[in-house]
């Protein structure tokens, strides 16, 4: 990706998708130029663990099963997050934007911000939290003219 001394980005994410645009305020106008996609994070919890979980006996005639002590869907959505703030590290490091608009629910949104870099935060003017990710360009472009 080429130097852009002035290229504000919008990054709109949720825990299955993410999209990065560039963002040129006057004359409005957003073009996409990446698209991650995290398919995994839209299985089941079954269809992402192998075996069911194992039982052990006491001394007694109970019996128990062992449970996972972390919800599989949650590790895949924190490599998601994990990934998407690598690919922000890589482009900061090549000069691709100079901002950076960061849109996404709640939850994707504390995670993301736990593995970006601090030299990333730096470059964020805005950091929205809401779930905006099925909104189509022209409605996206609208909610940014309206709120920024």
């Amino acid at each position: 990706m080429t130097s852009n001394q002035h290229a504000t980005w919008v990054l709109i994410t949720d825990s299955n998708d993410c999209r990065i645009y560039q963002y040129i305020k006057k004359p409005h106008q957003l073009t996409l130029i990446k698209e991650i996609k995290h398919p995994e994070n839209k299985l089941r919890d079954t269809d992402l663990t192998s075996d069911k979980p194992g039982h052990y006996g006491t001394s007694s005639s109970a019996r128990g099963a062992f449970s996972q002590q972390t919800d599989p869907k949650e590790i895949k959505i924190e490599d998601f997050s994990r990934s998407i703030a690598k690919e922000l590290d890589s482009d900061r490091n090549t000069n691709a934007y100079e901002k950076l608009i960061v849109i996404a629910p709640p939850h994707m949104n504390g995670l993301l911000f736990q593995h970006i870099n601090k030299h990333v935060k730096e470059l964020i003017t805005h950091n929205i939290e809401k779930d905006l990710l099925h909104l189509k360009e022209h409605e996206l472009l609208e909610f940014l003219h309206t709120h920024l």
